[in-house]
């Protein structure tokens, strides 16, 4: 039974003029039902038309390095389980400022767990809203090794033995919709700033907040993270977009599905149960 809702209040219609009201509303629901998913690029821009309706626009001086979709294999308490994943990854010329965007569903019967943070020790956890889009933003040293993109940059300078391998100072948002089923990253990274590296690495090591030069530095660097991007709401016009294709010779796949992160099956309430 169709009930609406009149001054807050819920009805069920009746009469003639409803009769004709009727067919409309569901004409409206089958169009809104059918209506094609778009996601993909559009210029430089990743869009998404509907779970989420966002558009996520690289700031001025990001080129767009690769975009593409894979399906990579996540490791859950019920075995292996592929996950749908779009991505676009951006940098800018000296390809040390980089953006990365990964848009990831998952199977049906599955949810994304509420614990989006990463493997690494994380700080400055907080919420930041930017146009229809509240991320959970977190800071956090990520090894190169990791990296999912690592194949559309320059290799990382070499090290010397006793200081390890070569690490990005990361900033990642991340927010999940439609009841967990779709998880929107947005990843911004760059090297560690020069003269405090050893006590940045050494305060983000131990998951702990930087102090004194190191905590201003670290400060600027969420700030350019935050100019790094704009998230905008998908227009009702809709947009010109080239769907993510399948292309993994850009992209470690592997290392993609530790982006991703962790999902768990859907479970129903207790009250639910039989």
């Amino acid at each position: 039974m169709l009930t609406l809702r009149r001054y807050g209040v819920g009805f069920i219609p009746s009469g003639p003029r409803y009769l004709l009201f009727l067919p409309l509303l569901l004409l409206a629901l089958l169009v809104s039902a059918c209506a094609p998913l778009t996601r993909g690029v559009s210029g430089k821009d990743v869009v998404s038309s509907s779970r989420p309706p966002v558009v996520v626009r690289p700031a001025a001086g990001f080129d767009l390095l690769g975009s593409g979709a894979a399906s990579p294999v996540l490791d859950t308490e019920l075995g292996l389980r592929h996950a749908d994943v779009g991505w676009a990854f951006y940098a800018d010329v000296a390809r040390e400022r980089q953006l990365a965007v990964v848009l990831s569903e998952t199977p049906d019967g599955w949810q994304w767990e509420l614990d989006v943070s990463s493997p690494w020790h994380e700080v400055r956890r907080d919420v930041y809203a930017t146009g229809p889009a509240r991320f959970a933003g977190a800071t956090f040293l990520m090894p190169a090794s990791a990296d999912p993109f690592a194949l559309m940059l320059p290799a990382p300078p070499a090290q010397h033995a006793d200081e390890g391998q070569w690490r990005w100072l990361v900033r990642r948002y991340t927010q999940l919709f439609d009841f967990r089923a779709v998880k929107l990253v947005v990843e911004y990274r760059e090297p560690i700033p020069a003269g405090v590296g050893e006590q940045l690495a050494d305060a983000l090591d131990a998951g702990q907040q930087p102090a004194g030069r190191a905590a201003a530095l670290l400060g600027e660097f969420e700030a350019r993270s935050r100019a790094a991007f704009s998230v905008l709401a998908y227009p009702e016009g809709g947009l010109a977009a080239e769907g993510f294709a399948h292309d993994s010779s850009r992209v470690h796949v592997r290392k993609l599905a530790g982006m991703a992160g962790r999902m768990e099956p859907i479970r129903n309430l207790p009250s639910d149960d039989k």
